[in-house]
């Protein structure tokens, strides 16, 4: 044990602020995180600024347009997060503010791409009622709904459902300040869009796989199997890279919650949940290239920018894909 401690004692790098222990691993994996950060907002605001300079935004684009606010305000708290996870500077305020961000940005990210989700079912399941079921109205008024409903989840804290740290403990830790329910229930509305996605997409694939065996059933070319496979391998990507991002940083928290992790103190499985939760902000930074990186206009801009043309000649599937 005094070898262990030592060993410990000898990565630590500097003390801050309320006698924090700053170790070499730690500050590695929060360069790693502050990278990640100012990628999502850089990437994130090209998008935003390549989409809003069109003369006009389809139903599509709007929506891109609320990921990407969303996924960019993901990479401010990142940054924030970075700072404080280094300097350790405790304020319960702070703490509640920043803590109910997590999840604002969270919930607010999934349910925009389960909005997205809906919008492309809608397009290629019901195609000749699009118009009708989509429009800039209906998307807005969802959007804003999201917000609205992402920002209060994240105020429930302050508003009173949360743990008061004794005078012993630190103000601010995830575990010790927010209460199990809460936690629960943030996962619980986090895995609900999750759901939907994957349903709504598997009934695209099987629409998809459905038209590309009558087109291929006419087409001695195989054309129909090429967009079959480029959409298969879209959906492979999107539903592994979601699992891969969140499920480590949430089995923590499940196991946590349903009383795991038996003789460890909150503030020691905090210290897995900052090295988990790369992935999960990692996942702001991979939206834009799952997503808007398809859209003609975005694509087209960044192999300008690369000296490079866009040689794509059916924006349409190169948006459905």
């Amino acid at each position: 044990m005094a070898n262990n401690t030592e060993a410990t004692s000898s990565l630590v790098l500097f003390t801050s602020l309320n006698g924090y222990e700053v170790t070499a691993p730690l500050l590695a994996i929060n360069g790693v995180i502050l990278l990640i950060g100012i990628l999502t907002l850089i990437s994130n605001a090209y998008v935003l600024d390549t989409l809003v300079r069109r003369t006009r935004l389809e139903v599509t684009d709007l929506v891109m347009c609320h990921l990407a606010v969303t996924d960019m305000l993901t990479g401010i708290l990142v940054i924030h997060t970075v700072g404080y996870n280094l300097i350790n500077f405790q304020n319960f305020t702070e703490c509640l503010v920043r803590l109910g961000s997590v999840f604002t940005s969270v919930c607010c990210s999934v349910d925009h791409l389960a909005l997205l989700t809906v919008d492309r079912f809608v397009k290629i399941v019901f195609p000749y009622r699009y118009q009708d079921i989509i429009s800039r109205k209906s998307v807005s008024i969802i959007s804003a709904a999201i917000w609205v409903f992402s920002i209060n989840l994240g105020l429930i804290p302050a508003y009173g459902w949360r743990h008061r740290p004794g005078p012993c403990e630190p103000a601010c830790s995830l575990l010790g300040v927010l209460t199990t329910g809460y936690i629960q229930m943030g996962l619980s509305l986090v895995l609900l869009p999750f759901v939907v996605i994957c349903i709504l997409y598997m009934k695209i694939f099987l629409v998809a796989r459905r038209h590309s065996r009558a087109i291929a059933a006419t087409d001695v070319s195989g054309n129909g199997n090429s967009v079959n496979m480029k959409f298969t391998k879209t959906v492979v990507i999107l539903i592994g890279t979601y699992i891969i991002s969140f499920s480590p940083l949430g089995l923590i928290l499940l196991i946590y919650t349903f009383g795991g992790f038996h003789g460890m103190s909150a503030v020691d499985v905090a210290e897995y949940i900052i090295y988990t939760s790369v992935l999960t902000f990692a996942n702001s930074l991979v939206n834009p290239t799952i997503y808007a990186f398809k859209l003609p206009p975005v694509r087209g801009r960044l192999l300008r920018f690369l000296g490079k043309d866009d040689y794509s000649s059916n924006p349409t599937v190169a948006l459905r894909s």
